[in-house]
């Protein structure tokens, strides 16, 4: 029961830290293409917003800032996407990217919406670790 209460109140405790719905919303936009750099660290993407252009090539650098793993989860962003040659492509929607490292994938969004990103990992998403990527017309 003692170790119910504590995760409890740590679950708690880390909530009390998360940012206010509304405030924090970092975007970067990449209408002329090139090149857009999205920061993971503990429980952020930062930008949490991506606004791209349909039709226009862009190159998303995912830079992993953190000790431990995370992951750029958009399945239905990549399924309106094609991509590029490269060295990566995302499995299930996904990439995977290791602690202190750098992947970058090379693509073309087709389709016009608004599509939900997140961290997959055990609780990331839940304390914060989500976003939109946007594709305008």
């Amino acid at each position: 029961m003692r170790i119910i209460a504590c995760a409890l109140v740590i679950a708690l405790a880390a909530c009390a830290m998360l940012p206010v719905a509304g405030v924090r919303q970092s975007t970067a936009q990449a209408s002329n293409g090139g090149t857009i750099t999205i920061r993971m660290s503990d429980f952020v993407f930062e930008p949490e917003h991506i606004l791209l252009k349909a039709g226009v090539p862009v190159r998303l650098r995912l830079v992993n800032e953190s000790g431990g793993g995370h992951d750029f989860s958009a399945p239905a962003f990549f399924a309106a996407s094609s991509l590029r040659p490269g060295p990566s492509a995302p499995s299930n929607g996904q990439m995977e990217v290791g602690s202190h490292q750098t992947v970058e994938i090379a693509l073309v969004p087709h389709t016009r919406g608004t599509y939900p990103l997140e961290c997959t990992h055990f609780l990331h998403s839940f304390f914060g670790m989500h976003g939109t990527i946007e594709v305008m017309p």
